[in-house]
């Protein structure tokens, strides 16, 4: 269980380091567009040299016989959070980013989790779950509060 949290703790770190390293890029290279293809493509050539060395071998016609069509669209999900928060990042601040990211992810855990959707088990929504993200949420309006 260790391992996990320290995982965890660093892609948070980590999700809000690469939003502002991505914002500079932006602004030297020409804008949020190029900066998000330079980033996915170190990203691209980083997995596969990774991959070589660790992961198994498999079958790409078997997994797209296998494999639900919306499960192919991780990637395209990737683009949209690379580009939206390098553009976002240095116009709201870190900690504006973070909390309505977090806050998006809360609420569309809830939603995953209460039907099952995309992978994830059926967890029902309670009280103290309700609860939680409602903290949230006020934590997020007031960070968003700027007095």
């Amino acid at each position: 269980m260790g391992l996990y949290v320290v995982l965890a703790f660093i892609c948070g770190v980590v999700l809000v380091t690469q939003p502002g390293v991505n914002s500079v890029l932006s602004g030297n290279i020409g804008g949020t567009l190029n900066a998000a293809t330079i980033s996915l493509c170190v990203s691209t050539v980083t997995i596969f040299v990774v991959r070589f060395f660790y992961a198994p071998s498999f079958s790409f016609s078997m997994a797209f016989e296998k494999t639900p069509y919306w499960a192919w669209f991780g990637g395209l999900l990737g683009v949209v959070f690379v580009a939206a928060s390098m553009y976002v990042a240095p116009k709201i601040g870190a900690t504006a980013l973070i909390s309505l990211i977090l806050c998006g992810q809360i609420i569309a855990a809830l939603i995953y989790d209460k039907f099952g959707l995309f992978g994830y088990g059926e967890t029902p929504i309670t009280i103290l779950r309700l609860s939680g993200v409602g903290l949230i949420v006020i934590g997020t309006t007031l960070v968003l509060a700027r007095s």
